[in-house]
């Protein structure tokens, strides 16, 4: 499980690293990608030392991926193409370019729970969700917000496979990704939006 020991190792880390450089931006590349700096934030001094590598995998679709989505010429373009597919709304079958500022956050958490001897597998329960998809979830006695980051590519949730679901949401507050639900024994969200803590 993702232990308190990832937490203090990473924030040594960030202690001594307090001058890196923040998260990288894309350049112009018809994806519409948003910078998904947030100075001073946790995520965004570890950057450097954070494997840019994902291993996702979809229970609703059955899909998996193990994507490096940025190396030494900047953003895999068809690598980060391949991660929105895997998150899309599968109902609906439509797809949208995510905050690549999620797929940061869950490189720093499988980044912690291979730390900590996990597969580092990251199990996706939800990552974009169209509106149609949002009512019918609501319809069915589900209560996603009405207007939930999902719709607009900001927020995913997840497992960690093997991981404790308390110590994920943890690491993912510790981090400064966003805002951080933690719907117990369940799955953790994170969002890109304003840092904020909530319990399901």
């Amino acid at each position: 499980m993702i232990t308190r020991r990832a937490l203090i190792s990473g924030a040594a880390t960030v202690a001594a690293c307090n001058l890196l450089p923040s998260l990288p931006a894309l350049a112009s590349d018809g994806l519409n990608i948003p910078k998904p700096v947030r100075l001073n934030s946790r995520l965004d001094q570890l950057v450097p030392l954070i494997e840019p590598y994902l291993d996702l995998y979809n229970p609703n679709t059955q899909e998996r991926k193990k994507v490096l989505f940025f190396g030494k010429t900047g953003y895999n373009l068809a690598g980060i193409k391949e991660i929105n597919y895997l998150l899309r709304d599968w109902r609906q079958d439509r797809i949208v370019q995510m905050d690549v500022r999620l797929y940061w956050g869950l490189a720093a958490i499988r980044t912690a729970a291979v730390r900590d001897g996990l597969s580092g597998e990251i199990q996706i329960n939800s990552g974009f969700r169209s509106k149609e998809t949002n009512d019918f979830l609501r319809s069915e006695g589900y209560q996603p917000a009405v207007n939930s980051m999902h719709l607009r590519g900001r927020a995913i949730d997840f497992v960690v496979k093997g991981g404790d679901v308390a110590n994920v949401a943890r690491y993912a507050q510790w981090l400064e990704i966003g805002g951080t639900g933690h719907y117990r024994g369940r799955f953790v969200h994170v969002d890109s939006g304003d840092q904020r803590v909530w319990f399901g």
